[in-house]
């Protein structure tokens, strides 16, 4: 088994469950820490002359931290079709948490900022929040593991989700009042906060200016990193002052999404008729949670290819559900 197969989604299917196991990629982590430890401690025994029995505490610690890695990468997900319960089971037996069908709205592929994408279980009552994840990570669409992922697990599993739905779990929301929209009739613009925007890219171009003044806090050298402050300042001022008036508007009337800036820089315009669905993209810096961003997709006329235009970002996930909810209604 190469180690390219271990990070994949492995899984295994049975007359009345089937088992996902999404963490593969801890095999190899086990491995790459295990070379890490055998070499620290030939170097700890060996160079620094320490006997080995002062350094068993050391390696059993050692042995712990790998022992917990091989572990949960047998960390699985339980799709029991006979009880209709799914179960999360730490390292492969610990029952951790437990969602019957009935409260699961679906298994959604999601993306991040790098362009990969997992599979996530997400519930009926928080459809954009963190999910479940239930897969290790693509790079590709066309990804031999990911396609026999879909076939053999993620549409199977759908059909028995479909199974335990109520005939109002997936009713449209009713819109008597737009929260995210500005309403003109037949054009819908979506809300931006122009002032914060325009506020934060004075404060950074005035930084800019001030530094290259002789009073500059930085100096006047002509440092990396003094370059790239003065590039971010200089010219991210500006482009977040276009950003604040930078409009997106939806015509029904005339059935165009417009997207325009004050310069014409950036300014799209696509067809209702070329609507291809809406996306959300989860970001995270250094492992956080940073927000959530709402991506509108358009098929080019007369090709496969897709153009991709992010409508707006929210931290909160009720939001993103209220905000999806309207560009739905919208574009109905």
């Amino acid at each position: 088994m190469s180690l390219k197969s271990l990070s994949k989604t492995r899984w295994r299917i049975e007359p009345d469950r089937v088992v996902v196991y999404p963490y593969g990629l801890s095999y190899i982590l086990a491995g790459v820490l295990a070379v890490i430890f055998v070499a620290g401690y030939f170097v700890y025994v060996y160079y620094l002359k320490n006997d080995i029995a002062s350094s068993l505490p050391l390696l059993i610690v050692m042995a712990v931290v790998i022992a917990l890695f091989v572990a949960w990468a047998g960390t699985a997900v339980e799709f029991e079709t006979g009880q209709g319960i799914m179960r999360r089971k730490l390292f492969g037996f610990l029952p951790v948490s437990a969602v019957p069908f009935a409260k699961i709205y679906g298994i959604s592929p999601v993306s991040n900022l790098a362009g990969s994408y997992t599979y996530r279980v997400f519930k009926k009552d928080n459809r954009y929040g963190k999910g479940i994840l239930v897969s290790s990570s693509y790079g590709k669409n066309d990804d031999p593991n990911a396609i026999a992922f879909v076939d053999e697990v993620i549409t199977p599993i759908h059909r028995q989700l479909e199974l335990h739905d109520a005939p109002g779990d997936f009713i449209p929301k009713q819109i008597d009042q737009y929260k995210f929209f500005n309403v003109q009739g037949g054009t819908y613009t979506i809300k931006k906060n122009k002032m914060g925007g325009v506020l934060l890219g004075l404060v950074l171009l005035a930084i800019g200016i001030h530094e290259l003044t002789p009073a500059a806090w930085l100096g006047h050298d002509f440092s990396i990193g003094r370059m790239c402050f003065m590039l971010f300042t200089l010219i991210g001022g500006p482009v977040i002052i276009l950003a604040g008036f930078t409009e997106t508007i939806f015509d029904k009337s005339s059935r165009l999404v417009k997207r325009s800036s004050p310069i014409g820089l950036g300014n799209k315009v696509y067809s209702f008729d070329d609507f291809n669905g809406i996306q959300t993209v989860r970001k995270s810096t250094n492992l956080i949670y940073s927000g959530t961003d709402v991506r509108i997709y358009f098929l080019r006329p007369g090709t496969d290819k897709e153009d991709a235009m992010i409508l707006s970002s929210f931290f909160s996930t009720k939001k993103v559900e209220r905000f999806v909810a309207e560009v739905n209604n919208i574009m109905a």
